[in-house]
């Protein structure tokens, strides 16, 4: 198992989990700022792009320094890549 954007051009991965960011529903963070949800917003957006848990997804491009371009279903997604380290998958022998 392996962060999405370890994998590199070309290589295709089973989602089997989409870890939270830092800062947790309603939490605040050291400077006593509160911050959206990223279970609930971001997670709910990559879920309509259709990042799941069980989906195949393949890298087309991962370039440093720039957003992670995937194939998710038959679209074509760019992702950051702070997003993608946070998507565990389990590589797929081509």
């Amino acid at each position: 198992m392996a962060p999405l954007g370890m994998l590199g051009k070309g290589e295709v991965g089973e989602i089997v989990n989409l870890r939270p960011g830092r800062h947790h529903a309603g939490a605040a963070c050291e400077h006593g700022h509160r911050h959206h949800a990223y279970g609930r917003e971001n997670g709910k957006r990559l879920a309509e792009m259709g990042f799941s848990v069980g989906q195949t997804i393949e890298i087309i491009e991962n370039s440093p320094g720039m957003p992670l371009l995937v194939r998710v279903h038959d679209s074509r997604v760019a992702i950051g890549r702070g997003v993608a380290m946070r998507i565990m998958v389990r590589r797929i022998a081509s």
